[in-house]
This record gives C-alpha cells, structure tokens and sequence, in this order.
C-alpha cells in the first residue's frame, strides 16, 4: 500500500513540475467530479452495481462485469463514454437520462487527456484497506476508542465536571449562563424528569423547608428520594420501550395478542428500578438464556430479558418466507438502540453512507437466523409454538404430549371447518343445504369444543423469549431477496468495528458473542450512545441530536469531549445509569432556570450550548399520569398480563383482525400497546408506536389536543374528582385557588389570578343556576369547568 501511496506522490510531483496540474485539477473539479457525483455515483460507488466502482481512477481502469470502462488516452475505445453517449446499443446510462452534449463532451476530452484524476490531500485516505475501508471512514469521530478528557481549566470556583466543559463552549461564543431555578421550579422539573410525575403539595412544602435549611443538602436527599421510587423505574421503563419498539402483540396482518409480553416490559422497569448495569442489562437482552445464573429466579427473568428479540415485529398474512424480514427488523432496531448505526440499510447493497456492507449485514443475519422466534400466531398458522417453558422445553413436552394430541384433533376439525367455511369466498356454492351463516355456525361451535380442551391444559409459565437454534452461516441475499442467493457469509460483527469472527468451532448461533462484542469497553459506539440518550431525556436535545445515528449522516456533536467523558463515567461506575444521571442533576446546567436572554439568544437563538435550561413539554404519559394523580385516581399497583383470551383459544385474520382496549387506571406504562391500531390518546399526544424504534418524542401542538383536554370524558371525569378534592381541602375560593394553583401548576397563585378565578366561577355558577341542577353540584361543575381550563393552559403542560 504504500508503494501505491508513493507512486500516486510521484506522479503529482511530476504533474506539477510540467506546469498541467492545476489546468487538469481544475477541468476535472469543476466539470468531471460534479458530472460523475450527480449520474453515476449513486449506484456505482459503495454500492458498486455491475462490480463497478466510478468514484476513483482504479475503479474505472478496473472496471467491471462488462470489463474495462476507460482507456485513458482514448475515448472512442472507452466502454463508459460509449454508454452514456447512447452508441453502445446493450446499454445506455445515467438511467435517469442522456446527458447533454456538452457533459458528453466535457467526458471525452477528459479521458482524450489521459482521464488524469488529480489527488486531493485527503484522496489517499479514501483508498481501501484489505478489509475493505477506506482509512477516512475509520477515522470518523464515532469510531474512535472513547476516551477520558479532563475538563479545562475555568476561572470559576468549584464547577463540576460537566459545566467546565460547557463553560468553557459558552465563554468561547460570548454567552453568559442565567441564573439558577427556583426550589419550585427545581422540584417540578427533576419529579417529572426522573418519575413521570408531578411533587405533591405535600412534597413541594417540605422540599421549601429544608432548602430554607441547606439548600444542597435538600437537593441531595430529594434526587436520591426520587431514584429509589419505584416511579422511577416505570418513566425509565417507558424510554427504553420507545427504542425497542414494544408492544403486546404481533404485528402481523391479523396482529395476534401476546399475553406473555407483559413479562419483558415489567423486566425492563425493575432493571431501571435495581440501577441493573447498562452492559449486563444488554447481555441478558440479547443473551439471557445463555448466561449462567446460581438462582433460579434470576435465571428465568434473564429469559425473559430475550424478549427483546422475540417483540420483532411480524409481517404479512402468513408467516412462511417473511422470517427475512422480521430478522431485519431486529437488526434494525439492534443497531439503532444499541450502536446508534443504521445496520439494515445493508439488506439489499452496502450501505451508501455508512462503512457496513452488505456481507456484515448477513454475517449478523446468520447470528439471529441460528435462534429460534417464537411464533404468536398468524392466520395460515394460528397455532402458536416455540414459547420457552420455564421448566424447560423436554419436561413441557413430556407433561404436555397428550393434551397436545388431543387439541391437534380439534385443531384439524377446526381447519377443516375453516376452510369450508372459506369455500364461500373462493366459489359459488349451489348445494341448497349449505349456507354461509350455518358453516360459521358450525365453525364457532367447534371451537366452543376445542376451547374446553385448550382450558384444560397445565398451567405452566412461558416466556416470549428466543432460544438457540442449530448455528449457521447464511448467504447474502442478492438485492434484499431471500431467493436469490449470493455467497455465504461467515458469523461476524462489523468489520469497521473490529470484525471478529465467531470461533470455528462455535456450534451455537453466537448471540452470547455479539452481546459481548456489544459490550465491551473497545467498542466505541455503546457508552456513548447510552450517555447521549441520558443526557437527551434530562435536556430534551442530545449532545448528538441525531441519538439512534452516529453514522456519516448523523449530526456532530456539540460537545465531543463532553460525550466522551459522559461515556467514560458510565463505563468506570460499573455502567451505572444512576450515577450517571447523578452526574447530570447535580450539574449548574441542569439547575439552571429557562429564563430568556436577548443578548445570548442572538448569539445562540436555540441554546445549543445551554446557557439557560429547555422549557419542555409534558409528554403523553406525563399528562395521562398526571391528572390521574391530581383526582386521586392513579392506581400505582405494577401491570400484569392484560385480560387476553386464553393462549391457546383465540384465533383472528386480516379481515378480523385483535382490536380490543383494556381500560386501566394505572399508569400510562401499562396500558396494553397495540400495532395495527394506536391507542387514541397516546397517539393524539405523540405517545410511542410499537412498530418503530423511537429514538426522540415529536412535540406536536394540534387543535385536536386543545379538544380533548375540554371536551374528553376521561377530562370531564377526572376534572370533577380533582373538583370534589378542592372543595374538601378548603371552605374559601382563594384557599382552593391557593390549592390547585399548588397541585397542578406547582407554583403560588398571585392575586390576579384568584380575581380572574373568582371571576370565572361566579359566572359559570350564575349560568348554572338558571337550569334544575342544584347549588351542590352546580358549584362542584363550576370549579370543574374552571379545573379544566387550568389543565388546558400552558403552565400544566410544559416544564420550566
């Protein structure tokens, strides 16, 4: 390599000294490079359709299938111009269109001259290596080791870490930082932040008190109070659902219900809850059923932890030649949570930005094609089979051979039915003693049958979970086509990222290896995408905005040495995620007020340095949580398995599909999540879809909101419980003003307010009083109507 790096020297060095350089540079800079950026790379750089490759001069002198594409030195020979100037009569390029005559002659004339391509300083570090990456791609930011930068030097006292990073950014661009939060404010923002819920009145007052005291220490106790609630768990629960796209069913066409999901999303909240660490918290996720454990107990919930795998989503009708895609979807979604890369965008060729090629796409593929999925059920194939028993799979099908046989009988009567039953849909029935409703007659009363028996089966627990398969290799699938096999592809990670192959003596499928590779200190992507994820859910923005791509198209971050040395702390503390978010709350910046700045927010108008905090909006969970807590309606007791038909009995299709809600008032976490159809609140306010990694919330404002938060029954419910509450808490109009002021807004009502207030109750206890409704409840409907608007307005919904 490096005699090629010194010929390419050589030959510039001659260049120059003959005076052509900078005419050849030129010419090849302003009509070539644009010419071939805009008809040709697209398809014939990293993706190299046809084996070719015309993004350097080795490419084209190489060529590909058809052969050579340029003779320098004469153009009339050359296979590129004969095709895209329409004369060779096989093939005719850019497939967009002809290019104009003066592109075509510009093309000519440049490979008439010796199709000379003048090196940039960074040309060389565009060559690939033996493994195929080019040296710019290898020194990209996110691919170097993460290291330990000690924060600079600031001539302010007693700075934490992570402001002396910050301050040094904002002394640098002119900004002086605001001033710190209000006790009320604080307390607010940090309870939302880490729990999902607003302080109590109760709360707020004591954490008043105690700043009165000792400010800091007030501060201390409050945060260690709120990351040992189990609350805690359920908000960080809810986060890293949206990531890994959970819901509880399938996905499919007919979207069959999964009981057993339930058992993976409340894993997930105890491990936020335990402050589990971050690397084993992965391990057991893609690996659990493969890591050893001396308790029982825990062995089973790592298990469950696979779960992860087994919520891929499922495509189509039937499950038969999309098992492909519901590989991809993990893929996707393993390399967006855990390395901020965009993996199957390799499926069908290699990757156009990125350093991942279609070979490392499938040396994945084979890792999670050697596991088993369970399969929930699809309308071809209602059964569902391949759950792991918890007793393990050989004592299962010995306690359960016979109770198999006899449901297998009903379910080839049931089929049977079925089918007849489609005969109806498939051609015309002439004998007058069939009839459409009596065959679906005859249907459900089988399953009426079946069901019986299916009820009958032993009790024994199950997981959604992936177990090994038979360890295997898979080929490429040429274009993204299951049927169009190309070459086989050894088990392996990515080779930007190392590329270590799987021993060849490994018969498994190699999950316990990639979770590991995932893992590990080396790897330079996993730390940093966690700690820009943290860093995102306490400020709104991550230090890299783009958090689920760190790839070329990604954006840079902000603060690169502030990533880095978020990520180092995560790794050095056991990969703790409290300590890490200690680090965070006990910051200036995350202390600071939201208050504005005309002079800063001319220099930096979206705070990217963080002058001053975000105002953010409550998301959907928070508002649902909220308001259930503000009526005193909030169960808080943990989710368990949603009132699901029984495993064994239901059966559904495209045309009938699951569509069922489960009304709860517990918190928003536990909400059963459906795929084929949102929950309508959630949705209304931007909540999580269980088909897609969720990487950032939106933060729509649509006038649909505004409606529902008047005019909803839930609203109207929940707003006169609140009512009730107020009227109880005090006997006087400014003291309940005083009361939901502190409940809801968490602020102190001012004089004003309690005017507008009485003001807007005496008009709408007076309209009240002209119908039959008696003065109890029309005064208990008017502070309802007045609650209503309070959880309509701004100082509810957004967070100081």
């Amino acid at each position: 390599m490096f005699v090629r790096h010194f010929m390419v020297l050589l030959a510039l060095t001659s260049l120059s000294q003959t005076g052509l350089a900078d005419e050849h540079a030129d010419f090849f800079e302003s009509r070539i490079r644009p010419l071939l950026t805009q008809h040709c790379w697209e398809c014939h750089s990293r993706k190299a359709e046809g084996e070719l490759r015309l993004d350097s001069r080795e490419g084209m002198l190489k060529g590909g299938d058809r052969g050579r594409s340029v003779r320098p030195g004469a153009a009339a020979e050359s296979l590129l111009l004969s095709v895209v100037s329409g004369e060779n009569a096989d093939l005719q390029m850019p497939p967009e269109g002809e290019l104009s005559e003066q592109e075509i002659q510009d093309l000519k004339h440049w490979i008439d001259q010796g199709a000379i391509w003048p090196e940039h300083p960074d040309d060389l570090l565009r060559v690939e290596d033996e493994q195929g990456i080019r040296q710019i791609d290898r020194m990209f930011w996110s691919f170097q080791p993460v290291s330990k930068p000690t924060p600079p030097r600031t001539n302010v006292t007693g700075l934490p870490a992570i402001d002396r990073f910050l301050h040094a950014r904002q002394k640098a661009e002119g900004l002086s930082p605001v001033g710190r939060a209000t006790p009320r404010e604080l307390i607010r923002r940090v309870s939302f932040d880490l729990t999902g819920l607003p302080p109590s009145v109760a709360e707020v007052e004591h954490f008043l008190h105690q700043t009165e005291q000792d400010s800091q220490r007030a501060y201390s106790e409050l945060v260690d109070r709120l990351l040992a609630s189990p609350r805690y768990g359920e908000r960080w629960g809810q986060h890293w659902l949206d990531l890994v796209r959970y819901a509880d069913t399938a996905g499919d066409a007919a979207d069959f219900p999964v009981p057993e999901a339930f058992k993976y999303r409340n894993y997930v909240i105890s491990a936020f809850n335990e402050d589990r660490p971050y690397d084993q918290f992965v391990m057991e996720q893609i690996a659990g059923d493969l890591l050893h454990h001396p308790q029982e107990e825990r062995r089973w919930e790592q298990n469950v932890a696979t779960g992860y795998i087994a919520i891929s989503r499922r495509i189509g009708v039937s499950p038969h030649g999309l098992r492909h895609i519901t590989i991809e979807d993990t893929i996707d979604n393993l390399g967006k949570t855990f390395l901020g890369l965009t993996i199957s965008c390799a499926r069908c060729h290699d990757h156009k930005f990125d350093p991942i090629s279609q070979e490392d796409y499938y040396a994945l593929y084979g890792i999670l094609d050697s596991s088993v999925y369970p399969h929930p059920g699809a309308e071809h194939r209602p059964y569902r089979s391949d759950f792991v028993y918890r007793i393990g799979q050989e004592a299962a099908d010995t306690l359960l051979r016979s109770h198999r046989q006899e449901l297998q009988n009903w379910d080839r009567k049931e089929r049977a039915q079925f089918e007849a039953y489609r005969d109806f849909q498939r051609k015309k029935i002439t004998d007058p003693n069939r009839s459409r409703a009596k065959a679906w007659q005859k249907l459900l009363a089988i399953r009426d049958q079946r069901r019986v028996v299916a009820e009958s089966f032993p009790l024994l627990e199950t997981a959604y979970a992936i177990r090994e398969g038979e360890g295997k290799d898979a080929f490429v699938h040429k274009a993204g086509n299951p049927k169009n096999a190309g070459q086989t592809v050894a088990r392996r990670f990515l080779v930007i990222l190392g590329g270590q192959r799987l021993a060849n003596s490994e018969s498994g499928s190699g999950r316990l290896e990639l979770a590991g590779w995932i893992t590990s200190d080396q790897n330079p992507l996993t730390a940093r995408v966690m700690a820009n994820r943290i860093w995102q859910y306490h400020f709104g923005e991550g230090i890299v905005k783009t958090p689920s791509d760190f790839g070329i198209r990604g954006q840079p971050p902000t603060h690169p040495e502030l990533l880095d040395y978020l990520a180092s702390e995560l790794m050095e503390h056991e990969w703790s995620i409290k300590h890490l978010q200690r680090q965070i709350l006990f910051s200036d910046a995350y202390q600071r007020s939201a208050q504005h700045s005309p002079s800063n927010s001319t220099i930096d108008p979206d705070n990217e340095f963080l002058w001053r905090f975000n105002r953010r909006r409550l998301d959907a969970e928070q508002i649902r949580d909220s308001i259930l807590s503000f009526s005193k309606s909030l169960d808080l007791s943990a989710g368990q398995r949603h009132p699901f038909d029984h495993r064994l009995t239901y059966f559904y299709r495209q045309h009938e599909p699951f569509v069922r809600e489960y009304p709860s008032h517990r918190r928003s976490v536990y909400l059963m999540r459906q795929r084929i159809r949102k929950n309508d609140y959630l949705d209304l306010f931007d909540g999580p879809d269980g088909n897609l990694h969720l990487a950032k919330r939106n933060s729509t404002t649509t006038p649909l909101q505004s409606l529902y938060l008047m005019n909803s029954d839930f609203i109207h419910q929940r707003s006169k419980r609140i009512a009730k509450r107020a009227i109880d808490e005090a006997s006087n109009l400014s003291d309940r003003v005083d009361w939901c002021y502190e409940m809801i807004f968490g602020k102190q009502a001012k004089q004003a307010d309690k005017r507008a207030a009485e003001s807007q109750l005496q008009s709408l206890q007076s309209k009240l009083a002209s119908t039959q409704i008696g003065p109890h409840e029309g005064e208990q409907l008017a502070w309802a109507a007045y609650i209503r608007s309070m959880l309509c307005s701004n100082s509810f919904i957004f967070v100081e």
